[in-house]
């Protein structure tokens, strides 16, 4: 019996599941970043404003690269919607609600970026979703996090660099995040902590542990090797900064050229660090095996119906959570509390006309008091600020609200540790 091979092939793209598939999921992609805007243009904005994320511009091309290389392995398997997943993708939505009512961006961000596998294991299925595990992962690092890492790093600097000094023989006094050389003075700041390095460092290592390798003890002992070594070289390079500007009379290092020894000297360790990791690479892809049968019809998917279903519930779950949260704020739904004018007296304590020396950058209080207080040659500041009932614009909460103000030269940290 003849068989028509151009009807045959026409049959086969009819019953492929993989257009509508991919229509499906572009839908509710389009969905989620017109839903959740102002979450992913907080994370776009911090990718232009800090030079420790502007990497995040790269994670989508990179993503988009690797997905380009799975995609004959991909093409081999079928779509199957799994609505199982509409359960975790429920979970991120009451996450990011919940960063939203707390007004912190960094769970927010998290829960946006995470909705996106999911929605590929909702949509495509879990087969899919799991041959796709490496860039849907590689996604959180567009999510701008890290900050905790500042203070500590800072102080393993200024540890790492007091201690070479002295070691070297010259003679150091340290005070906290500033040291004392007979040459000058020298402090540890944000910029210093090396955590872009480290950010970055990780990022590419991540990437290039993918592609080099195909054991995952290789991947992750690379991994461990990206994270240490920024670490470690970062405080050398702090020492070799501290050392031209001594040696040079504080001539050299002490001004852009500071920036630019630590680049350049970033540049090479990572070039070092990728000619270390190419001793042991596995790159090779594995041979495919060849199909004697040729490509066979797409197995039968479980219809377009029950896509579309999946497609609707996937809209409605990412709906929900920022609707909710924008019917908790349409309007103040409580009377803002009144503290009336600070007491005249308190004990001993007499109010006075002066300015309070310093007051908590807390914003938003639904009332506030602020006054000073003297008494037998003493005097206090008094600030007292109302978080009751708290809105979308009022929460106490929040990253903004700080004790000082953040990279202020005005205070310093003499001690740290639990109260």
């Amino acid at each position: 019996m003849a068989v028509d091979r151009h009807a045959y092939s026409a049959a086969q793209v009819l019953r492929d599941p993989w257009p509508g598939a991919l229509l499906a999921l572009g839908s509710v992609l389009v969905l989620l970043l017109g839903v959740f805007y102002p979450t992913f243009r907080s994370m776009v904005t911090t990718w232009s404003n800090t030079e420790t994320y502007t990497h995040g511009f790269l994670i989508v091309p990179i993503v988009l690269f690797v997905l380009w290389r799975q995609r004959h392995a991909l093409a081999r398997l079928t779509p199957q919607p799994a609505p199982v997943a509409a359960v975790a993708l429920g979970g991120l939505a009451f996450l990011w609600m919940l960063g939203e009512l707390v007004d912190v961006w960094s769970v927010r961000q998290f829960s946006v970026v995470l909705m996106i596998p999911v929605l590929v294991w909702l949509i495509l299925g879990a087969r899919i979703a799991w041959q796709m595990k490496f860039p849907l992962g590689y996604l959180l690092f567009a999510v701008p996090f890290g900050e905790f890492l500042v203070q500590p790093l800072m102080v393993y600097t200024a540890d790492f660099t007091v201690a070479m000094v002295r070691l070297t023989g010259i003679p150091v006094y340290r005070d906290g995040m500033y040291f004392t050389l007979p040459t000058g003075n020298w402090s540890v700041v944000e910029a210093c902590s090396g955590i872009r390095y480290l950010i970055a460092s990780v990022a590419l290592g991540t990437l290039y542990a993918y592609l080099m390798y195909r054991s995952w003890r290789r991947r992750l002992l690379f991994l461990a090797f990206a994270i240490t070594l920024p670490i470690l070289a970062n405080g050398l390079r702090a020492y070799m900064i501290v050392m031209i500007g001594h040696l040079s009379d504080m001539q050299l290092a002490v001004g852009v050229d500071h920036l630019l020894y630590g680049w350049v000297f970033f540049g090479i360790v990572i070039f070092l660090m990728f000619w270390v990791g190419s001793f042991w690479r596995e790159d090779t892809p594995r041979p495919l095996q060849p199909n004697a049968a040729g490509p066979q019809p797409a197995p039968r998917s479980r219809g377009s119906n029950h896509l579309v279903a999946t497609t609707v519930l996937a809209m409605g779950v990412l709906v929900a959570a920022p609707a909710y949260a924008a019917w908790i704020d349409r309007e103040d739904r409580w009377s803002a509390p009144d503290l009336g004018a600070l007491p005249e007296r308190v004990g001993q304590w007499q109010l006075t006309d002066a300015e309070p020396d310093w007051a908590p950058l807390y914003h938003h209080a639904r009332d506030e008091w602020q006054g000073s207080y003297a008494a037998g040659g003493d005097a206090v500041g008094v600030y007292v600020g109302v978080y009751a009932e708290q809105n979308r614009h009022g929460k106490m909460v929040t990253w903004a609200n700080t004790l000082i103000e953040r990279n202020s030269d005005d205070w310093r940290q003499r001690s740290g540790g639990r109260g």
